[in-house]
């Protein structure tokens, strides 16, 4: 049998040798399982036989337990005890054949991961398809000191997770996936980092507790509450508390999952780090944005607050659904943080007149624009009213600094920014509604993800010159980064 090392080295992972992971992998991986079987036997113990012992001999109840479980496991203690050092024996050595065959191994060309006992699975990801990796902690890890890698490649689920290292070489790794070292005589040199946005914890919450779903609950429990009140009955007031009850796990849930946010940049890409027991870091270069999206529901106004999310090029996760995704790029901020924020993950949109430009796009109907704007935009007609009544005032897309401004929503402003070498195609579309006002809708296709990017309700004769030209600079984009890529690779060669 060949012996393959544990994982202790970086430089040492990246000669193309199998390694194993660290020896307490299987345990965090499947012993939750074993875990509730073990609590599971304890809890019908308990029922059965500690708890009514417990209560007669203190003398609180008369009660026995069943005589015939009490003999049996009198007489048979010593193969009661056998049987469980058996047992403990047997997911012993399922765990050891599990780390043994779990395996990872890394050359210039191909990170691979093959696991299985009985059926086996091999994973690949290519590293010059690899756009980033994140770090996350769970909290049972965390207390070993352990990390897992979630290695995101482009391509359909060709994601890895490397699962569990300790938190130093993890970090480790990550740098020689993504800037391998072209000499084992020199240390890579130190990121600089900068904290950008930092959100308190009690901003966090106030924004939790500031939201839609909130004054809809409240306004339910009042409605509830005054009809309990007037039938006298307490079913209402058993409904209220389990919606409270609901109401706070899902703001401890929110709150302990995304607390704790903060965005760094380093080198040009931007850092997102959140959670409070179970922590996640995930690197994120703006080439991998495709969309990013600002929103703000109505009851933030009056604190200015703005949330942040993003169409990214690839979903974390692909082995696990409780990896987060870090599509939420900040969760609240306030105008200023947002600016920055945009300005970090759209380094086109970085001078001053893009910042009074969004400023204008989501405070100001498309009516009162500036000329400048105007002339680069697409906006509902009056008409459009009969189709869109509240958004037709803002509904509009514009074109500025190499980027496309999708501006929808009233109740919840919302302004999506899409660079236009991201963008994979433009449509437009037309139903029965709009053929009968001579309106169209106006799409950008992108990667899926919780930014929106259709504009409804625009006229059909301005829509076709807009789509003809938003063609043609998206032509023009990918020409020009494609150039640009070429200039790069003859200089470094």
């Amino acid at each position: 049998m060949v012996t393959r090392p544990v994982v202790r080295h970086a430089r040492d992972f990246a000669d193309g040798s199998w390694y194993r992971l660290h020896p307490v992998t299987p345990l965090l991986q499947g012993g939750v399982v074993f875990a509730s079987l073990l609590a599971a036997a304890f809890a019908a113990l308990w029922e059965s036989i500690i708890l009514p012992l417990f209560l007669g001999f203190i003398g609180v109840v008369d009660q026995e337990p069943d005589s015939f479980i009490v003999d049996l496991i009198a007489d048979s203690l010593a193969l009661v005890a056998l049987g469980l050092v058996v047992l403990l024996a047997i997911v012993g050595v399922v765990f050891w054949l599990q780390w043994r065959v779990h395996l990872v191994r890394m050359d210039s060309e191909v990170i691979e991961v093959t696991k299985g006992l009985i059926a086996k699975k091999s994973r690949q990801a290519r590293r010059d398809r690899v756009n980033t990796i994140g770090v996350r902690r769970p909290l049972i890890p965390r207390l070993f000191g352990l990390a897992k890698l979630d290695i995101q490649a482009a391509g359909n689920d060709a994601n890895l997770v490397l699962a569990y290292l300790p938190h130093q070489l993890a970090q480790e790794i990550r740098r020689e996936i993504l800037e391998p070292s072209s000499s084992g005589e020199h240390e890579p040199a130190a990121q600089l980092v900068t904290r950008e946005v930092e959100v308190s914890l009690f901003r966090y919450l106030a924004s939790l507790v500031m939201s839609v779903e909130t004054i809809v609950l409240g306004s339910v429990i009042t409605g509830v509450s005054i009809f309990a009140v007037w039938v006298g009955e307490l079913a209402p007031w058993i409904a209220v508390v389990l919606a409270l009850f609901v109401y706070v796990f899902y703001l401890a849930d929110r709150f302990l999952r995304v607390g704790n946010f903060t965005i760094d940049s380093l080198e040009g890409d931007i850092r997102v780090s959140l959670g409070l027991l179970s922590t996640s870091v995930e690197t994120i270069p703006p080439p991998r944005i495709h969309a990013l999206g600002i929103s703000q529901p109505w009851p933030w106004r009056v604190f200015g607050w703005w949330r942040i999310h993003a169409n990214l090029a690839s979903t974390p996760g692909a082995q696990t659904n409780k990896a987060p995704a870090h599509e939420l790029i900040l969760p609240v901020a306030t105008a200023a943080e947002m600016h920055r924020v945009v300005q970090l993950c759209l380094p086109s949109l970085a001078d001053s007149s893009s910042g009074e430009l969004i400023d204008t796009v989501l405070s100001q109907p498309h009516r009162v624009w500036p000329a400048d704007s105007k002339a680069q935009s697409i906006t509902s007609p009056s008409r459009a009213r009969f189709r869109i009544p509240l958004s037709w005032g803002v509904n509009a897309a514009l074109y500025s600094h190499g980027v496309v401004f999708v501006r929808t929503g009233v109740w919840v402003k919302r302004l999506a920014l899409v660079p236009l070498e991201r963008i994979q195609s433009a449509g437009v579309g037309r139903g029965p509604w709009q053929r009968a006002l001579g309106l169209r809708s106006f799409s950008l296709h992108s990667v899926s993800g919780p930014v929106p990017t259709r504009v409804l309700a625009v006229d059909e004769n301005e829509v076709m010159t807009w789509w003809e030209q938003t063609n043609a600079r998206m032509v023009g984009a990918i020409g020009q980064g494609a150039r640009t890529r070429s200039k790069r690779s003859s200089a470094s060669a």
